[in-house]
Order: structure tokens, then sequence, then C-alpha cells
């Protein structure tokens, strides 16, 4: 048994708020996580049952391998989502080593500024910058353009952010994300939450826009004029949503996060237990 693995221990205070959310999540249901030590980075949820699941970073394994590739590539999963019929921002994808004229000119001429400069593959806000004009755009894309990145130009679209945490088809926990303008309205890099009431409509996009990448635990990324109304677009979807910053607000977030997170655990043991009874 994982129990077993002595360098394994039990998230502490020094360890990512994840992982006691995830701990705390765990022993309501009576059971237990146990991680690596050294970064927290890899961890064992061990149900009431005794059987392990393993959790890295913020991936419970509640996703397909491919359906968490698909939207960890910000091209495809706007092509995608586009296919589906799901209003995403325009934007033109630079290969690593490829001249980006095109792509500058598509920026100056169609786009416009400002226009969002973001590594294709990426999450947590990195890499992720506003250009105003083309001085700033080509000075943007030079680190990454440097390290060999894929950089996806994405026009800019004003409004209100919102997360929305969709589970097995439906919205668990929503969200309006603000920060000051011209910065990333990304939790980790200080943007603040706020309590939301949004329209049916803005609900539905978001279970859509996971159900198109074949996920079934997603932090869906919608911008609005106004939650109120039913116009949005969907910026991007992460596969691995956290819950870190969302839940170090206030306590009522923490709590609100870890029903969350005791849910998607029940998720991943009722779909595990159908595999092994399948197995057997």
């Amino acid at each position: 048994m994982i129990e077993k693995a002595g360098w394994l221990v039990a998230p502490t205070k020094g360890m990512r708020p994840f992982l006691r959310l995830l701990a705390e999540a765990a022993l309501a249901r009576g059971g237990r996580v146990l991680a690596e030590p050294f970064h927290g980075r890899f961890a064992f949820f061990v149900g009431a049952d005794g059987r392990a699941h393993p959790v890295h970073g913020a991936a419970l394994g509640l996703n397909g391998d491919a359906a968490a590739r698909l939207a960890g590539d910000k091209d495809y999963a706007a092509k995608v989502l586009g296919y589906a019929g799901i209003q995403v921002p325009e934007h033109v994808i630079l290969l690593a080593g490829r001249e980006p004229g095109p792509s500058l000119n598509w920026a100056r001429e169609e786009a416009g500024f400002p226009i969002w400069v973001k590594p294709n593959e990426g999450h947590g806000g990195e890499g992720v910058t506003q250009a105003t004009d083309l001085t700033a755009l080509k000075v943007a894309l030079g680190p990454l353009r440097a390290g060999g990145r894929h950089v996806l130009l994405q026009a800019h679209q004003p409004g209100r952010e919102l997360r929305v945490m969709v589970l097995e088809g439906r919205v668990a926990l929503s969200y309006e994300r603000v920060s000051a303008e011209g910065k990333p309205k990304n939790l980790s890099q200080g943007a603040e939450v706020k309590a939301v009431e949004m329209h049916p409509d803005i609900a539905a996009l978001a279970v859509r826009a996971a159900a198109a990448l074949g996920l079934r635990w997603a932090g869906v990324d919608v911008i609005t004029p106004d939650p109120a109304l039913s116009d949005a677009v969907v910026l991007e979807v992460n596969a691995a949503p956290g819950l870190d910053a969302y839940a170090a607000a206030t306590p009522e977030n923490w709590a609100q996060a870890r029903a969350v997170l005791g849910a998607a655990l029940e998720a991943l043991e009722h779909s595990n237990q159908r595999l092994a009874d399948q197995a057997g």
C-alpha cells in the first residue's frame, strides 16, 4: 500500500493550500492525503476503502489524458470551442522558430491594441503580458521566443472576468476575478475575488465549454460585459483548476472550496470504483 512509503507525509502548513484543502476534504470522506514533502507537487488521495488515487499539482485524475492535453493547448482548445459554436476571442498562433512578421501584421492591422501575449501551453498566468503597441508586443515576444515557446496572440476582450468551476456537467462554484487594468486577472498574481450572481446562460456556456473539450472537472474563464446578462465569451479552460488563492481569501471561501473538492473526490472514487467493477 502507498501508505507504507515512509517518505510521504500528511500535508502541513508549509505546503500548498490546495493540498491542505484536499486533506480536509478527504478527511470528511473518511480518507487522507499523503504528499511528497519536498515540493508538494505530487500526492495521493487515499480513500476510506484504502485505494490510492494519484494527484499531480491540482490535477485529480478526473480528466482523461487526451482531454487535459487538449485543454492545455490554448490554440487547439480555442479552435475546438469555436467548432462547438462557443464564442472565443480572435487569436493567432506564432510557432516557435517561425518568422513573426505575419503575426505582428495581424496584431497591428486586424486585432488592434491592446493585445494579450501568452505561452500557448502554460498556466497560472505564467508568461502572460498585455502589449499596448507594436514595440511592447515585440518586447513581450522576446523571452518566449528565446525559450522556444509557441506563442498565442489573443485579441483583447473587455469586460468582467468570471471563473466558473464545472464538475460532472454542472457548475460547482463561480466567482469574479478583479485586478488592476492591464494586468492578468490571475489569482496567483494578485487579483482579488468576489462573489457574483451570473445569468443562467453563462453557467450553461461554461458547462458546454467543458463538455466540448471532454472535461469532467474544469475551470472555465469567461468574460462578460455584465454577469447579469447572457452575453459572454470563453477566454480559456483549465483542466486542473487550483483553488489555493480563492480559498485563502476568506474562511467562507475556504469552506466552499473544501466542499467543491469533496464533491470532486466523490466523483473520482465513484468513477474508479466503476472501472474496478468492470475489470473484476
